[in-house]
């Protein structure tokens, strides 16, 4: 909580569990559906170990990329395979049906009920200072969680 406004923050840094991948980049659908899976498990067990709290009426969520080299990059590419399933795996758990009948669960911590405007306020991403390849190989995520729930939205 920040002892000036009262507002309760959380960060959580998700160490990347695969190399991030911008949205130039032509991989295969199904190599970019295992690594978003990967993203959102990294993020869910990231909320988990944070004990984030559940069923909050609207958060802001600050986003910094932190690669291991120092090169130009454009934050907003990373949107879709990075940010989008660290983003998901805070809404609530889901089932999904398969071809052939049965069901896959995408884990959702529940933070928020949906990751729509109406709860959530996302802000530009930004490259951060770069980590070290040894710690983290693939590099860093940092989300800055803010609760809005207690103000009116814009």
């Amino acid at each position: 909580m920040n002892a000036m406004t009262g507002t309760r923050t959380w960060t959580l840094a998700i160490p990347a569990p695969v190399p991030m991948k911008s949205a130039n980049s032509n991989d295969h659908w199904r190599t970019t559906s295992r690594s978003r899976r990967a993203w959102r498990e990294a993020a869910y067990g990231r909320a988990a170990l944070a004990k984030l709290p559940r069923g909050l009426r609207r958060i802001r969520v600050d986003v910094e990329l932190r690669f291991t080299t120092v090169r130009r990059r454009d934050a907003p590419n990373y949107h879709a395979g990075v940010i989008k399933p660290c983003i998901d795996a805070l809404t609530p758990e889901r089932r999904v049906r398969k071809k052939d009948g049965s069901y896959r669960v995408e884990r959702g911590w529940g933070l928020i009920p949906d990751d729509t405007a109406q709860f959530l306020d996302l802000t530009a991403p930004r490259i951060g200072p770069p980590v070290p390849k040894g710690l983290h190989p693939y590099g860093l995520v940092v989300l800055t969680i803010t609760d809005l729930s207690e103000r009116e939205p814009s």
